[in-house]
């Protein structure tokens, strides 16, 4: 479903030279952390809807659109800190973690242009960098029960 946009995003998104550009909130969330680990792609800190988003270098690729398979987005994280991969370490890579990323714009903190929640998948840890895939559980091409039964697998009941 499309989000209204502001009409400073739809005109920074529109223009070849803009003075303000959209910023990237990310939130990880899981059942080991007591609050949702907040970040933001930029030089400083933001304040959005009385959340704090901590200055953070990372890179994320906007979910791709490709014929016959589930869109899948990019992202790494810079790990300067430590912290980040230490998480995702003691969590067996992040497993069960929710990944939700939002956009603003600087000048309007509060209103949040773009929200996509996804599934972390393929993690991996380095010194530098934490990197993974993000996207969603494939569930309609998965078997509708956890075992078939056919005549090789079953004979007893056919």
């Amino acid at each position: 479903m499309s989000r209204a946009k502001s009409v400073r995003f739809r005109q920074a998104a529109q223009a070849v030279s803009v003075a303000e550009l959209p910023l990237v909130l990310l939130e990880i969330s899981h059942a080991l952390l007591a609050e949702p680990m907040r970040l933001v792609n930029d030089v400083q800190d933001v304040l959005s809807n009385g959340r704090n988003y901590v200055a953070t270098a990372f890179n994320f690729v906007w979910p791709d659109d490709v014929d016959k398979q589930t869109p899948r987005a990019q992202l790494a994280i810079a790990n300067t800190r430590g912290d980040v991969g230490a998480f995702f370490e003691r969590t067996h890579g992040g497993r069960g973690a929710v990944l939700t990323v939002l956009q603003i714009m600087r000048s309007a903190p509060d209103f949040v242009e773009d929200r996509l929640v996804l599934d972390l998948k393929n993690l991996q840890v380095t010194s530098q960098t934490v990197s993974g895939q993000l996207g969603y559980d494939d569930v309609l091409n998965r078997p509708g029960t956890p075992a078939t039964y056919r005549p090789e697998s079953a004979p007893g009941l056919f």
